[in-house]
């Protein structure tokens, strides 16, 4: 929800997505409150809901848990990122939930954290040194 605002997320945001564009095209989509956010996944047919009752993991599972994410979606897959409080228990209903700590981070920094981990897990997946 919300734009990123700061800079410096917004160059290493811009990094990571450069880093993707050979394996994944990304669109990314801001909604202002999660009342809007929550009306849009409505029409998904698979998404990743990151809320604070998901499953957590480390890089090396994660990789191996969305790839399976990945085959089972298609051609279209969705991440979503929740409020503090996580999603509603309506929208939850069939969704993938992942949590990447008990922690509490601004959206703004999730994302980066969000595009990081989703280019280390093209970089395990196809056995590169950089997650080492």
């Amino acid at each position: 929800m919300g734009k990123t605002r700061e800079r410096w997320l917004v160059d290493g945001m811009d990094e990571y997505l450069k880093r993707l564009s050979p394996h994944v095209l990304f669109e990314c989509a801001w909604y202002k409150d999660q009342s809007a956010l929550e009306e849009a996944l409505k029409k998904e047919s698979h998404c990743i809901l990151l809320d604070p009752q998901g499953k957590m993991m480390g890089s090396v599972d994660f990789t191996d848990w969305l790839f399976s994410e990945i085959e089972k979606a298609g051609s279209r897959l969705s991440i979503a990122i929740g409020g503090p409080d996580g999603f509603s228990e309506s929208i939850k209903q069939g969704k993938s939930l992942l949590s990447f700590s008990r922690m509490t981070f601004t959206h703004q920094l999730t994302r980066l954290v969000l595009l990081e981990q989703l280019f280390r897990a093209f970089e395990i997946r196809k056995g590169s040194g950089y997650h080492r």
